[in-house]
Formats: C-alpha cells, structure tokens, sequence
C-alpha cells in the first residue's frame, strides 16, 4: 500500500472516464498493455480488484467507484492550484472562480456578469456549470470562490446568502389546450404527460412528495434538464413542470402557468468566507438579487 505510483492513478482514473483501455491509452499516450499493466500492479498493491474482465472489457466494480470518487476530488485540488497559478499570473484587477448550477446560467451570462465586468473590467471570471451537489463539494475545496444553488435549507459549513425566492411553475406550448389558464393543480394535470426534472434536482425531490400525495400517474413521463424541459414542452410532448427563473429565460414558445400547490424554490449564492463580501463578490450579490426579484416580480 506504501507504493502506489502516480502513473498507476492517472491510469486508472483515464479508465473510469474514457471506459476502455484502448481509450484510456490514447488519452495517456501510451500503449494498451502499458494501461493493463498499470491497472494490474494498482490492483496488487490496493490487495482487491477494481474491474472485472468480460468478454475482453473492464467492467468498474463497486470498489473502484468508490476509489474514483477520492481520486477525483484529487485531481480537483491539483487543478485548482495549476488554475490559480495561471490566473494569479494572467490577472490585473483579480479573479472569481464561480460555479452554477443550470437554472441560474442564463441569468448570470444574460445580466449578472455583464454588471460585474462592466465594473471590473479587467478581472478574470472562470464561469463553469454544475450540479448542486458539485457545486457544494466545490466550495469547500475552494476550487470555486463562490457558487449559486437552487436550495431551500442553507448548506452546512459554507456562508450563504439568499437571493430570492419563488415558486415552481408548469409550462405548456403556445397552442396548448391548457394555455388560456392562469393556474392549474396537480389533480387537473392527473391525464397529461408530465415533464420532469432530473432525479438529482432539489425540485425533483419536492416534486416526488407532491406526486405520491395526489396518485398522479407518471408511467408516460419524460425526464430532462429544466431547460430541455422548456423546449419539449413547447413542442407539445407534455407538461413540463419546472424552475421559475427557466421557463421566464427560456427561448422556447411556451405559457407559463402557475401552480395551486405551491413549490418553493430559493436561489442562494453560497461561499467559504463568512462575514461581508466585498469587490466583485459583493456586487454578484447584488446584481443577482436585483436581478431575480426583477424576473419573478413580472
């Protein structure tokens, strides 16, 4: 256990994301047997295996998951220090490393970065996207300075602010039947084909305690992204029952009802660093609550 090289690593993580060998090797640029020999001598030295061999693939087990998820938030770390080192070099007025989850892009690169940078000009932004959960995770490593989430209980450990709050919304096509209605409930959308969010989304879980309280049947449903939600909705595939901030930055043709039972969701912008923010930290702050009170007042 004391010998585990660097290369037995970089070659096990390059199997877990290219998920072949002969991908692995080419990422590596090295040789296929040079990756199974890695992987062989990793094995023997962890004392269990990661893969198991069909039909001349490696198939991950369970232990190599849970491997990769440790050496990830390695890799992550390694990362961010090459990142800050090229952003201290490049950076005249400082950088913001910022990471979003998907509701909120639209208005961040629409609104929110523009009144930062037209304040700052000269600071370097790394604006990336992802999921709640990563974004969380990110933070505490401080591979982000700050992150934007859609939650309704303050995250554990980091400082947040609340940003806004509304309620989620259902979206249907222009030419829908239900299109000339201001609001709906649940029990009116039991005959429709629902749209939903994605498994991991805070909204999706709320969902879900909704959804077992009225016996709607969800068999035919079609789960996607917020966004995409908007778009297949708009095409008349289904209800698509979504975030507020979406449907109302969505480019999709679509009318948005709001909903008799109501789902909160509230936008926090979350950071290590307790206290007042200050610079361009504080002025995200308030540009993105200006911003959203804006949208959901309308």
């Amino acid at each position: 256990m004391h010998h585990i090289q660097q290369r037995q690593i970089e070659a096990f993580r390059a199997v877990m994301i290219a998920g072949s060998i002969s991908a692995a090797a080419a990422s590596l640029n090295i040789t296929q047997p040079a990756v199974s020999r890695l992987i062989r001598d990793l094995e023997a030295e962890i004392g269990f295996s990661l893969f198991d061999r069909i039909r001349g693939r490696l198939v991950a087990r369970s232990q190599a998951s849970q491997l990769f998820h440790e050496v990830e938030r390695v890799f992550v770390g390694l990362d961010h220090i090459s990142r800050v080192a090229q952003d201290i070099n490049a950076a005249t007025e400082g950088f913001i490393r910022l990471g979003s989850v998907s509701s909120l892009n639209k208005l961040c690169a629409s609104t929110v970065l523009p009144e930062v940078l037209a304040e700052h000009p000269k600071l370097s932004v790394i604006f990336d996207t992802e999921s709640t959960e990563r974004v969380l995770d990110l933070v505490s490593l401080r591979h982000y300075d700050i992150g934007l989430i859609c939650s309704e209980y303050a995250p554990t450990g980091l400082h947040s602010v609340l940003l806004g709050k509304g309620n989620a919304v259902a979206v249907v096509a222009v030419d829908h039947p239900l299109a000339d209605r201001e609001r709906i409930s649940f029990s009116e959308l039991a005959n429709e084909r629902l749209i939903l969010p994605g498994r991991t989304s805070p909204l999706r879980l709320s969902l879900e305690k909704i959804i077992k309280s009225t016996d709607i049947n969800t068999n035919n449903s079609i789960e996607a992204s917020l966004a995409n939600g908007c778009r297949l909705a708009s095409r008349r595939l289904g209800v698509a029952i979504t975030d507020p901030l979406v449907a109302k930055t969505s480019l999709a043709d679509v009318k948005i009802l709001q909903l008799e039972q109501e789902m909160p969701v509230s936008y926090q912008l979350v950071r290590l660093e307790k206290g007042k923010s200050t610079g361009p930290v504080a002025l995200f702050e308030t540009s993105f609550i200006r911003a959203i009170n804006q949208l959901l007042e309308h």
